[in-house]
């Protein structure tokens, strides 16, 4: 059974069609399934999550995904900033990186679908008064920002 709708899978091809303007590299990091379930090793949303990603990236030839084992790959992790799954990482045009969490369900699939048209453009929307006081940011930031279903 598909997560992203058909009719909310149209919505995102016309969206990315028109909006999306450069090629997004999603990174997913994960484990594979294992045939003994040990509670505090496995990953939840694991699954879901790749599939998330997977119904995503079909609706525009920009989106590639590339999947990655957490701990096969634990170097490209950490390179990455990776500490925990689900997680992924967003690539393009910005300078920077943003990293996901967990399952981007619910209204942190919105936020997901701005960030990538955010970093295929390699800029934000953000107003000028913003854009001059982050200017004046001389230092690097860490910036989390934590959500949780309700």
């Amino acid at each position: 059974m598909a997560l992203i709708s058909e009719k909310d899978q149209q919505t995102l091809r016309a969206i990315f069609a028109q909006d999306l303007q450069n090629d997004v590299t999603i990174t997913y990091f994960t484990q594979g399934a294992s045939p003994l379930a040990v509670p505090s090793l496995e990953c939840e949303y694991c699954v879901e999550t790749r599939q998330l990603l997977e119904e995503l990236t079909a609706c525009s030839d920009k989106l590639h995904l590339t999947i990655k084992d957490f701990v096969g790959d634990a170097q490209a992790a950490q390179e990455m900033g990776i500490e925990r799954i689900p997680a992924f990482v967003l690539e393009g045009q910005a300078k920077g990186k943003v990293r996901f969490f967990g399952i981007p369900s619910g209204y942190e699939f919105s936020t997901l679908i701005e960030d990538l048209l955010d970093v295929a453009r390699g800029s934000t929307d953000l107003n000028e008064k913003t854009r001059l006081a982050i200017k004046d940011v001389k230092q690097d930031v860490h910036i989390q920002v934590f959500v949780t279903p309700t």
